[in-house]
């Protein structure tokens, strides 16, 4: 049982640009979230690392109290659709009942709909999809509740399965997505929490301050650099809250891109954890900035289970490679 995605922040998606970022109070859990996103053009995340699904849950926090009815929010979605092609969740026709659809990039199918009227304030929703295609079961909670029990089918012409996370809306309303998870089991009971870098961390090889690249909307303006292969860039991240967890798995993203002319053309990510590093298989970098991402069910540095002690003094690893 895994941890197949998770995101939370607006470099996690491939538009970043046209990610709304909200931090208005009440949006999120502040003690988990930095912010909530929304996107009314509709973007999408990269595909997820261990291949495409037809079966899976997705979870986030959605923030809603007014907006158009009949419009589309989240969903499991085909990138090889190129539009966005998937099943969703999001506001029905009546602004304050959820409802479950399936798009196929021009229209949008009303597959299900609460009976009852959830939407309003921040909730927690829960999405169960087993068997996507001709015959599937879909079921949707909120708050832990179940309020859409669907049968029946969700097939899409042209899309076999499912391999990222959409986001979409419309540009009156002011919902919002935070602790967007993806997982091979029920994540009704499920939270994800954002460590940005709050610091320079053991080792500070590269050029450049952490307050320019930890901001709570992406900026690609003042980023972090080296031209030297095999320097790591450390950071201290936020501290985790208090209480009793257990750890599914940790996911770093950053964007880069190299410079023209650049020795190092990749990077490795990875941590310190304990005072031992632990870097990834290195990533080759494209032209232009664009996000790359690592999912760690274990931790690399000890090649155990993730324990919540890991956390407090984890820090993030950045090391340029060829």
């Amino acid at each position: 049982m895994a941890i197949l995605a998770c995101y939370g922040e607006d470099i996690d998606f491939i538009a970043p640009a046209s990610v709304s970022v909200g931090t208005s109070s009440g949006a999120y859990r502040s003690a988990y979230a930095r912010c909530s996103l929304s996107c009314f053009s509709g973007t999408r995340t990269l595909p997820f690392a261990g291949g495409a699904i037809t079966s899976a849950w997705l979870s986030a926090y959605v923030s809603f109290n007014t907006g158009l009815s009949n419009r589309k929010w989240l969903g499991l979605v085909s990138s090889a659709s190129g539009n966005n092609s998937g099943i969703w969740i999001g506001v029905g026709s009546s602004t304050s009942k959820l409802a479950l659809f399936k798009f196929d990039g021009t229209t949008l199918t009303t597959l299900a709909s609460e009976a009852g009227n959830s939407l309003g304030g921040l909730s927690k929703i829960d999405v169960q999809l087993v068997n996507y295609g001709s015959s599937s079961l879909v079921n949707v909670f909120v708050n832990g509740a179940l309020v859409i029990a669907y049968s029946g089918s969700t097939a899409i012409s042209g899309v076999s399965n499912l391999d990222c996370v959409g986001m979409a809306g419309d540009s009156t309303s002011n919902q919002g997505m935070s602790e967007i998870i993806v997982a091979d089991e029920d994540t009704r009971s499920f939270s994800l929490l954002t460590m940005a870098p709050t610091g320079a961390g053991t080792t500070d090889q590269w050029t450049g301050a952490v307050t320019t690249i930890n901001g709570t909307s992406f900026s690609d303006a003042n980023p972090n650099f080296t031209n030297t292969t095999g320097q790591d860039q450390q950071a201290n991240i936020t501290d985790p809250p208090t209480g009793i967890f257990g750890v599914k798995a940790v996911k770093i993203a950053a964007r880069a891109a190299p410079s023209v002319g650049s020795t190092p053309t990749k990077i490795k990510l990875g941590y310190n954890s304990g005072g031992t590093v632990a870097v990834g298989v290195a990533q080759t970098l494209t032209n232009s900035f664009a996000t790359y991402e690592q999912l760690d069910a274990t931790n690399p540095v000890t090649g155990t289970a993730w324990s919540f002690s890991d956390l407090a003094a984890l820090q993030v690893d950045i090391k340029s490679s060829t």
